[in-house]
């Protein structure tokens, strides 16, 4: 597993972010002086709506993040929890902080293949072999291969994605 990068960031944006089972704030950041290819990081800080492991990590970036910018927190930061307006409101005022990001490089690769009888997509590949008469599509985790016939693929592609997660924010 590849080391963790450490990455000097500025604070850009926070939208709070209200789904169906989820209560959370989407932070965004852009590196200053890190040598990434990346312009912009992206990150979630999930709050709820009760409190859970997760709630407590994105309870933890949001008062770091606060912390770093010298914006006084509630008394209570359980106060946060479910409450994605009240954390937004206060860090709105954090923005433009610097900071210093643990990112770790995460990588995601799909295989789509077009078929006589539809577009097949298939999530967390490991590896695509290719033989005369038919492409496998080794998967993560050990599950099984799939296997596509050469005759019934129309056209194939195979896509990556990459991306960096926030493990830790400090001050710079």
């Amino acid at each position: 597993m590849p080391a963790n990068r450490r990455a000097v960031a500025r604070f850009t944006d926070v939208t709070p972010q209200r789904d169906d089972g989820s209560v959370g704030v989407a932070l965004g950041f852009r590196p200053e002086r890190a040598r990434l290819d990346v312009d912009r990081i992206e990150a979630y800080a999930e709050l709820g709506p009760a409190l859970t492991v997760p709630a407590v990590a994105g309870l933890g970036k949001v008062l770091r993040i606060l912390r770093a910018a010298r914006v006084a927190a509630p008394e209570d930061p359980l106060e946060l929890v479910g409450r994605e307006g009240v954390a937004t409101d206060l860090l709105e005022r954090a923005v433009g902080t610097l900071l210093r990001l643990e990112l770790q490089a995460r990588f995601r690769k799909r295989f789509v293949a077009w078929t006589e009888n539809g577009v097949e997509t298939i999530d967390d590949v490991f590896e695509v072999r290719e033989r005369e008469d038919a492409y496998y599509v080794v998967r993560r985790g050990g599950r099984f291969p799939v296997r596509f016939e050469r005759s019934g693929v129309v056209r194939q592609s195979t896509e990556s994605e990459r991306w960096y997660e926030v493990v830790d924010i400090q001050r710079p």
